[in-house]
């Protein structure tokens, strides 16, 4: 299992010191049969700063392959580098005892770069390609570049009748069982992306094919859209392809199971998450709706009081200027209450207080105008009875009025 949080990543994903780039090429032999360091070399664009990784693997069918992946990725690896200055590239050789996918697993754990290039040195992939795949990715650092072999421009020498009716066949699973139906080529081994997309991804190496397993975690676990860009290559060269075995068709089925089933288990846990996040997003908004209703009716309460007193007990004003005064108390309070217990707005400075103040009074006398002209509506002309009208035009007036003070006066959104 692979997880790149083990190398001590800072600043861009790029550990200090390292190369920008790092180039991995698996291959079978002891020489690559198409890409050899010393032509990848020439390839790569003045000013980057790169290392090639050359993984030269040995697979056993024999062994049990859920367990290679972990002796691949721990095991004491045979490694030796030197350091070409002309190039400023470091080259590193190592084997491992696996397959294909453990290879480059190993070699990614192992490289250093900012941004990770893959390359199946037993392939005949065309230079220009891997120019292109470079540039692709410096030019869009949050993508991954796919070198294609299926979509408009490329081009491949022809397989057998059996052979690409089994490719044909491995490719529609992977692309509609997965749901990854905008890649053409999900099964490429020639592709390019930048560490800080898996450094947070578990990579189990099944069905040796890396980035199909990359293109469906990385999507799950990734709250934004990744970009894929494929790139055409023409292949010029007659290549002789390995011979496929059962076990290796049987490997492939499993891990497209087991791949379906993290998709389904991720999307499970993302709906879980959203309706959370609902949940506790409806606390606060009901919350601040009962603070704001307790309000309202301390201050209809201290409003009856204050006219009550001034007209009847402390002195003898005249009822309607006791109202007044106790009318223009009440909207005194409820704001102060309203901004420091409902809303919880620290913010004191006077021109946010004034501006505040002043939205609050032609808020609350908008929503006076609502109430008067709802509840003459539902008396006189849908004949509802005025106690009734009155209590359905204060309930809607209060609701609007609460809403349109929580987004204009105190600046906070609807629905949190």
């Amino acid at each position: 299992m692979l997880n790149l949080q083990d190398n001590n990543v800072i600043r861009n994903n790029q550990i200090l010191g390292s190369p920008i780039l790092s180039i991995i090429l698996p291959t079978q032999y002891e020489k690559p049969a198409y890409q050899s360091p010393e032509d990848i070399k020439k390839i790569v664009p003045k000013g980057i700063t790169f290392e090639i990784v050359v993984a030269h693997y040995n697979t056993d069918t024999s062994r049990n392959t859920s367990d290679e992946v972990s002796e691949s990725l721990e095991m004491p690896d045979k490694r030796h580098g030197d350091v070409d200055d002309k190039f400023n590239a470091n080259i590193d050789h190592f084997e491992v005892n696996g397959s294909f996918i453990f290879a480059i697993l190993k070699g990614m754990q192992l490289s250093t770069g900012q941004f990770i290039l893959v390359i199946d040195a037993d392939f005949p992939y065309p230079k220009i390609i891997m120019s292109r795949l470079i540039a692709e990715l410096i030019n869009n650092p949050n993508s991954i570049i796919v070198a294609s072999r299926y979509i408009e421009g490329a081009s491949l020498q022809n397989l057998p009748f059996l052979r690409r009716m089994i490719s044909k066949g491995a490719r529609t699973i992977a692309r509609h069982g997965l749901s990854i139906t905008d890649v053409q080529d999900p099964l490429s081994r020639c592709f390019a992306l930048p560490r800080q997309l898996v450094k947070n991804v578990e990579i189990e190496g099944k069905g040796n094919q890396l980035l199909l397993e990359i293109l469906v975690k990385v999507r799950s676990n990734s709250s934004n859209s990744v970009v894929i860009t494929e790139i055409p290559f023409q292949q010029r060269f007659v290549h002789k392809f390995r011979k496929l075995e059962l076990n290796q068709i049987s490997d492939y089925l499993r891990a497209i199971w087991s791949l379906y089933r993290h998709n389904k288990n991720s999307k499970a846990r993302s709906e879980r998450v959203i309706e959370e996040q609902q949940k506790h997003r409806s606390i606060p908004f009901l919350s601040k709706t009962a603070r704001f209703f307790t309000v309202g009716a301390s201050g209809l309460a201290l409003n009856y009081i204050v006219s009550f007193l001034l007209s009847n007990v402390v002195s003898n004003l005249w009822y309607i200027q006791a109202a007044g005064i106790g009318i223009v108390m009440s909207v005194h309070t409820n704001f102060l209450l309203n901004k420091i217990w409902t809303f919880e707005d620290r913010n004191f400075t006077l021109r946010h207080l004034i501006r505040q103040y002043f939205s609050f009074l032609a808020l609350c006398a908008f929503g006076a105008m609502i109430q008067l002209s709802l509840t003459y509506i539902f008396f006189e002309h849908w004949h509802i009875h005025y106690a009734v009208s009155l209590m359905m035009a204060v309930c809607i007036a209060s609701m609007s009025n609460f809403l349109l003070n929580k987004r204009i006066t105190f600046g906070e959104k609807i629905w949190e």
